[in-house]
């Protein structure tokens, strides 16, 4: 693949999870991603305005962001497995 300026060479064997996942997968990790920054600002408002129920609420929003960026990664798994022909078993066949 030839380097342009809009695309950088990338090492041999390198795939992009970003190019190649699915429209889920990418939903999943930008939810993820944006849980997280909710979650960020409500515990530095929580914080800065000295009210506990914010910063407790922020644990919460934070918590389900990455309950939401782990099934993104469940998804890109299942799907590279697909892609390499496995079944999501284990090599011994599932024993």
């Amino acid at each position: 693949m030839p380097t342009t300026p809009d695309r950088p060479s990338a090492p041999a064997g390198f795939v992009s999870p970003w190019q190649n996942g699915s429209a889920l997968y990418r939903r999943l990790l930008l939810t993820g991603s944006g849980l997280f920054l909710v979650g960020i600002v409500l515990s530095v408002v929580g914080a800065l305005m000295h009210r506990p129920p914010v910063s407790f609420a922020a644990l919460g929003v934070l918590g389900l962001g990455v309950l939401v960026h782990l099934a993104a990664q469940t998804v890109r798994v299942r799907q590279a497995a697909r892609r390499q022909g496995g079944t999501g078993q284990s090599r011994t066949g599932g024993r």
